[in-house]
């Protein structure tokens, strides 16, 4: 596998899994082969103090934190999202015998940093697996405790399997029925699997599972009707669609009508992101799900990475740029929540992670988004903006995203405030302001 394909699989979890320390304490146990060299630079695993097991209140309420729309990147609070696998072997290395344990340090750290959490289930057990799937079926599965070895087949005992998820779900539920001591936030949203049209038959042999789309729906169906019967308020998410290429589609196309009843969110992901797919598949894949019926379903994006995963692009500016503006055109599009692959970080591209924490600071909780002026020509990739023009509603406060060579909306009067992509403020007059394909955001003060 190239070097630069095992840090994509690595950048996922670190948005996504590598919670704070905990996860580095784990490592320090494992006797797994390691992800490489490298790691995400510690300011992303900030020491919360807490002793294991302590209990305190949290400062907002689930519903609060779910509202945002943002996975966390380095330390940017007001985005609250995180994204974790969990494997069935991590929690029943033998058959029978459960171990919570490092999910449960994960989900302790995860609430004393006010995290929502997005669990990835991943159905596979070596024990389970070694009863109906021959060599052929391993896979390398990455998990913060490093490259593990397991077979990605359809399990082959399923209700081993949905005795082990309905156990999983149960303890993090929060109705006070088998919890995790201490739990203090639920967690509502299960993701069945990632990338199950990933199969092994790209350059780089990435297989996150060897089946059938029809044995991917038989995984999801029976997870969704366990998962709901142990939590009817929970959200099954769909296993990530791995783009819009051909051989994706082929994937889901035979099984998304039927797939669409045991799932309450769709899911897509788009790697490699740039200029020519500001809609980060957006366009694409809600004509995929329209075409078989799927009309009503949440979006989400659990994977939406910019540039290149370990060298900077020459040009960091239009990532910064390309960052806000493929956001706030997919969130207007219908995406409801983003999930980073935080490849600048290893950049450590400090303009990058400011665009992104100005991003959040000022929408990520924001209550609705209407379009005022939106020009776009579609692209091979998907979608490329000329001109937008958004009026978010942010509690009780109206932001503007501008950009664009397009004269200012006529309700953007008077005195207002206008902030650049990295936070930087000026009070003007409207008059003052000069459009550019660089995004502001623009608040009115006194009109």
């Amino acid at each position: 596998m190239k070097v630069n394909v095992l840090i994509v699989i690595l950048t996922i979890l670190t948005v996504a899994a590598l919670v704070s320390g905990c996860a580095e304490k784990m490592k320090e146990d494992s006797t797994e082969e390691k992800l490489g060299e490298k790691s995400t630079p510690s300011g992303n695993f900030e020491k919360v103090g807490k002793k294991i097991g302590e209990v305190t209140s949290p400062s907002k309420s689930f519903q609060e934190l779910e509202k945002s729309h943002f996975s966390r990147v380095g330390n940017v609070k007001n985005a609250t999202w995180v994204r974790f696998w969990v494997t069935w072997q991590a929690v029943e290395p033998e058959e029978g015998k459960y171990d919570f344990s490092f999910v449960d340090e994960v989900v302790r750290h995860s609430q004393d940093e006010n995290l929502c959490l997005l669990i990835t289930v991943e159905p596979f057990a070596n024990w389970d697996q070694d009863k109906c799937h021959g060599d052929e079926y391993w896979g390398k599965m990455p998990l913060p405790s490093g490259k593990e070895k397991i077979k990605v087949g359809k399990p082959c005992d399923m209700e081993a399997y949905r005795e082990f998820l309905r156990r999983l779900v149960e303890r993090y539920d929060g109705d006070g029925v088998d919890d995790m001591p201490g739990l203090k936030y639920p967690i509502k949203y299960w993701e069945i699997m990632n990338e199950p049209d990933m199969q092994g038959k790209d350059p780089w042999d990435l297989k996150f599972f060897l089946g059938t789309p029809e044995d991917y729906l038989e995984i999801l169906k029976v997870s969704y009707e366990t998962i709901k019967e142990a939590d009817p308020e929970a959200k099954v998410v769909m296993g990530g669609m791995s783009g819009m290429l051909d051989k994706f589609v082929e994937f889901w196309e035979p099984i998304i009508g039927e797939a669409a009843n045991y799932f309450d969110i769709a899911n897509i992901h788009t790697i490699d992101t740039n200029e020519e797919r500001e809609d980060l598949y957006v366009l694409k894949f809600k004509r995929f799900l329209e075409k078989h019926g799927v009309k009503s379903k949440p979006i989400w994006i659990t994977e939406v990475q910019y540039g290149g995963l370990e060298e900077p692009p020459e040009d960091i500016s239009s990532i910064d740029r390309l960052l806000v503006r493929s956001s706030v055109f997919s969130i207007a599009l219908g995406a409801e929540k983003l999930f980073y692959i935080d490849n600048w970080l290893y950049w450590k591209s400090d303009s990058t992670q400011k665009a992104y924490e100005t991003l959040v600071n000022k929408l990520s909780y924001f209550d609705s988004v209407e379009v005022l002026r939106q020009e776009y020509h579609e692209t091979f990739e998907g979608a490329k903006t000329e001109v937008g023009q958004y009026k978010f509603s942010v509690g009780n406060k109206v932001i503007y995203v501008l950009w664009g060579n397009a004269p200012l909306p006529e309700e953007i009067k008077g005195t207002v405030k206008v902030t650049n992509i990295y936070g930087n403020e000026k009070v003007m007059d409207a008059s003052e302001i000069e459009l550019s394909d660089s995004p502001v955001y623009v608040e009115v003060l006194t009109s």
